[in-house]
Order: C-alpha cells, then structure tokens, then sequence
C-alpha cells in the first residue's frame, strides 16, 4: 500500500505549513501528493493564482508522485488542453486527476502525456474498458473522490461495489481519509470521523493507496497512517480495560481468525491466558478471553462465563471482519 497526503496551495495562509509537511511525511514513507488547485471550503484564491503558489510547492516535492484535479474550466485557464498538458507537466507534476468532463477519447490523449487519474464515480465501465485498450497500463491510475459535506461521502456498498471494478482491470485504485483536524475530506461516510489508523486500515483491504484529504495533518496521525502501511499483518485496536502484565502481554501474540460462531468471532493464539473466568455482562465489541481464545462478541447478549478484558468500535469490528490474521493494537 502506497500512502499520501493533500496540499492546497490556493490556502495561503497555511502554505508555510503545507511546505513543512512535504520535508516531513517523506520521513514516514510518505510517497504521494494530491493537490487541488480549484477553490475551495476554506479559500477562493483563483486557479491561475493558485497554480503559480504550486509551482513553487512543487520544487520542494520532487521526490513525490504529484497530481493535479483537472476539469475542462481548469485546463482553460492554464492555457491547456486535452492533446496540450505541457504546462502542468512543466510545472512539475507527473500525473492529472480527470475529475470530470472528459470523454474517453480525451483520457486516452492525456495519458500520452502524463499519468491520468480515473475518477471512479464519473466513468462508465464501457468507457474504463476503452482506456484500458487504447492507453498505456501505466499511465492509468484511479482516485476516488472525497465529500467534505457532513453525511454527502458515499456507502462502503458503493465503495466496495465501484473500486472492484477497477482491481478486476488491475488499475491501482485510491481513496482518501479525513484528519480529525477538519473531518471532512474523506472518500467513505463511515470513516468521516475515525481514527486516521483504523481509517487507513480499513481503507487497506480495498484500495492500493490511502491519501489523507485534510490539510496539514499532525505528525501523530502521519505516524499512524505509517503504521498501516508497514505492517505486514492487520492490527485490530482495541481499549484495554485489564492493563496488568498477564493482560498486555497475551495481546501482543498473532491470532488466527475464525468467523464460524452464531454471535462472536474468535481469535487463537498458542498462548494460554491463566486467569480465571469470570462471569460478565456480554455486549457488542466486547473483547473477552477464554484460554487460549479471544472472543470479540458481535451482538448484546445476556450474562455469560468470559473474561472481559476491553472493547472494540464498530470500525475494527468491520476490519476484523475481514481479516484472517491479526494483532492488537493496545489502547489504554
């Protein structure tokens, strides 16, 4: 998975901010950059205007993929065109986003040039198909959109049923998640208000690339966002009520996952958890333990003989739904 972040250079006024971003989120493998140059929730600087302010963004950015949103309006201000994307490739980006109002004949055009970035709710699967023939496979990419309007991003239905679309044809495919700093440039409704660390993981079972929409995230969730994409097993995070020894250090094993049970999945282990059972009130998201078994309950219930070591939101749920092999992330 490929992680990534947004600059918005027509927001002057946090331009010194988005600059230091760019030095720092390589640190964290950061790799790529989306810009949007139209404007935008917090600002109306003009898209000429805030072309030229990118240009200079850019040549702190040379070791990123960059790429620009495009729309017919846009590309005529910057004296562009379809068969004519010299200028912004000049300026220093290797990839466009057509985000609406190209036919499929002018993608094909344009990829000749740079990268093209496929809005996915703004294409027939018809015309993906024609792309995909007539194009190089490289310079195809995906990205989808994101909805800063509170309750406008879409379902994971949706999400799920359109992104397939695109791995079928093997085109690397993106989404993007809010920071709690904004909440409001995120891709699925869901996630509108998640932790940037389960947002990205939730968003890893799908799409190749998660790029954090808001602006200037704090250096605490690029580190989470890192965290995804360095782990080479899912990370389920769970608040811990039983913060002793035997507790913290049966949580950080490997469990393997079975979804088989009527109302909880269960996570196995090797290791053998030596406290006794005790009776608890069930309910969903609890995290209890028998033995050698974490028990994640998936409804409420009544009083049962488990050990209720903590909880996970709805979120994780969904993530361990998903997942066949896990750890935990601990949480006090």
């Amino acid at each position: 998975m490929k992680i990534g972040f947004s600059v918005f250079p027509g927001w002057k006024e946090i331009k010194d901010q988005q600059i230091r971003l760019i030095r720092k989120a390589k640190e964290f493998g950061f790799t790529e950059i989306f810009m949007g140059i139209g404007p935008g929730t917090h600002w109306n600087t003009p898209v000429g205007e805030a072309f030229q302010i990118a240009k200079e963004i850019l040549t702190e950015a040379e070791e990123y993929y960059t790429f620009v949103d495009v729309n017919p309006e846009i590309l005529k201000v910057l004296n562009s065109s379809p068969k004519d994307l010299s200028n912004i490739k000049k300026a220093g980006f290797k990839g466009v986003r057509a985000d609406y109002g190209f036919s499929k004949e002018e993608i094909v055009d344009m990829s000749k040039q740079m990268i093209v970035e496929l809005n996915p709710m703004e294409i027939t699967v018809n015309e993906i198909d024609y792309i995909t023939k007539n194009a190089d496979p490289e310079k195809i990419k995906a990205t989808h959109n994101y909805y800063p309007l509170l309750y406008s991003a879409i379902s994971k239905e949706v999400f799920e049923e359109v992104t397939e679309i695109f791995k079928e044809r093997g085109i690397e495919i993106g989404a993007f998640i809010s920071n709690p700093k904004f909440n409001l440039r995120t891709t699925l409704e869901i996630l509108r208000f998640s932790n940037p660390f389960d947002a990205a993981n939730y968003l890893s079972k799908f799409v190749d690339r998660v790029i954090i929409g808001d602006p200037i995230p704090d250096e605490e969730w690029l580190r989470e966002v890192a965290e995804v994409k360095e782990s080479n097993i899912t990370k389920i995070r769970v608040k811990v009520y039983k913060r002793d020894d035997e507790t913290l250090n049966f949580l950080k094993g490997k469990f393997k996952v079975s979804k088989d049970r009527e109302y909880a999945i269960v996570c196995y282990t090797n290791m053998e958890y030596r406290k006794t059972d005790c009776y608890t009130k069930i309910f969903k998201g609890a995290v209890t333990v028998r033995g050698r078994e974490i028990w994640i309950f998936t409804k409420d219930l009544g009083i049962a003989q488990y050990t209720l070591i903590g909880e996970i939101d709805d979120i994780n749920m969904e993530i361990l739904k998903m997942s066949n092999e896990i750890t935990f992330k601990v949480v006090l």
